[in-house]
């Protein structure tokens, strides 16, 4: 039988906490009481979508005079349709994934996860993702949801590649772009396709990013005044370097994909995502290539997980790379572009700083170079945005190479270590599940099921 008394006792608690003095707390209760809210909030949002559904079913809505439950919750929860919409679909989601279920109603992923796998439902036949529901549940465990809806995106396209192309068509037939004086000054407005478009975030990330760590200047200030700079200095000479290195895009594709074996995981441009053949194509016809080594002799790279041999990722300890390429030592302080594209290449593109999604990469020497007189080694480089480089040099980051594995650990001042969600047993989940999508993709093509 339900109680109806929890309902009172959880309006008193939460009427508590509103009217306690929340500005008088220190910053360990802030976060404590932050964390609570957030996992508190991820469990009643999972009530409210499991009892909007059940009331629904149970013919709620009519019985108190709505058409439908969408009617109902506008007019007593003040929601609208969209959103009570996804309420519904959100506890339909956990029935049919009761893993991800169980996260919710434990608190460690939120509602706005559960949308995403709704998503993922709607967007891909359920196999894929209840082929992939362990992992991608341990991504949303640890990351925000636009991460999680990244990886859905990502197997359906490692299933369905083809898409990718249809997609890419669509896009260059929206390909506008306008500048319109309006006001005191001019507009811009358009849509941009993937190669465009990624080249414009490139280069407006370069602008953004601060010229010093004294330019307390705000992001959007940056980047018109540096455009500014920019459109003058292309009109006379091209596009500038900073640091001796010019902003340039990354795209990185397998062998396997290049030989058109089946199952093979499409081509990735930094910053986007996968991309079509198609365009891969394209950009192969006019753009340097600079072939990356990752992988290691199979023979001695195996590990038993989960009761079978697989091909374990790659672990810094044992890169195998031509030290003459790779290794300067003390002979230039900065960064060789090789350099720079390794460790860009070993980063994703993203910030060394676990949970830090910026693009925008500063080299900073592990072993500093001025104080410990350190080498500009690939072993000794890591890629940081421009404020969590500030926040090391401040001393509010601390970097350092783990002996044994040669991973780098991040911690902050006071010693906490700041936990990576890439670590390695997810690395190897990942490449389980990758290849049972393989298997998927195969079975679907050979069975001639429509994409």
């Amino acid at each position: 039988m339900f109680d109806a008394e929890i309902t009172a006792d959880l309006r008193h608690a939460a009427q508590a906490l509103v009217d306690a003095p929340i500005e008088l707390a220190t910053t360990e209760q802030l976060a404590e009481v932050l964390g609570v809210v957030a996992s508190t909030q991820a469990l009643l949002d999972g009530v409210l979508a499991r009892g909007l559904a059940h009331f629904s079913d149970a013919g709620g809505p009519e019985a108190a005079g709505a058409a439908n439950a969408k009617a109902w919750a506008r007019r007593e929860l003040r929601l609208d349709a969209g959103e009570t919409g996804r309420l519904i679909t959100a506890a339909r989601t956990t029935q049919a994934l009761p893993r991800v279920a169980e996260s919710l109603r434990a608190g460690r992923i939120r509602l706005d996860h559960v949308h995403e796998f709704s998503a993922g439902l709607k967007k891909a036949d359920p196999v894929i993702i209840t082929s992939a529901e362990d992992y991608l549940l341990d991504v949303a465990e640890r990351s925000e949801p636009s991460a999680l809806r990244a990886e859905i995106r990502e197997f359906i396209e490692a299933v369905h590649p083809e898409s990718l192309d249809a997609a890419y068509i669509r896009g260059m037939d929206k390909r506008d772009l306008q500048v319109s004086k309006v006001g005191d000054g001019y507009a811009v407005t358009g849509f941009l396709d993937i190669v465009t478009g990624a080249r414009l975030k490139t280069v407006l990330d370069h602008l953004g990013a601060p010229d010093d760590r004294d330019d307390r200047r705000p992001p959007s200030e940056r980047r018109v005044t540096n455009l500014d700079r920019l459109l003058t200095q292309v009109l006379e000479h091209g596009l500038p370097s900073r640091n001796g290195f010019r902003p340039q895009l990354y795209v990185t594709v397998d062998l396997e994909r290049l030989q058109g074996m089946p199952g093979a995981e499409p081509a990735r441009l930094h910053g986007w995502g996968s991309i079509p053949d198609l365009l891969l194509g394209r950009l192969l016809c006019d753009t340097d290539v600079t072939p990356v080594l990752t992988g290691a002799h199979v023979d001695d790279r195996r590990r038993d997980y989960g009761g079978h041999d697989h091909e374990v990722p790659d672990q810094p300890s044992d890169r195998r790379r031509p030290g003459s390429v790779l290794d300067v030592g003390r002979s230039q302080r900065l960064a060789t572009p090789q350099q720079r594209i390794a460790i860009t290449h070993a980063q994703g593109g993203r910030c060394a700083n676990p949970g830090c999604h910026n693009t925008f990469l500063e080299l900073h020497h592990i072993d500093w170079w001025h104080r410990d007189h350190g080498t500009t080694d690939v072993d000794n480089l890591i890629g940081l945005c421009p404020r969590c480089h500030h926040l090391l040099h401040a001393g509010l980051l601390h970097a350092r190479r783990e002996p044994g594995t040669g991973d780098v650990i991040l911690t902050t001042g006071e010693g906490h270590r700041l936990s990576d969600s890439d670590d390695r047993d997810r690395a190897l989940r990942r490449l389980l599940v990758r290849r049972r999508l393989r298997e998927i993709r195969q079975l679907v093509h050979s069975s001639g099921i429509a994409a």
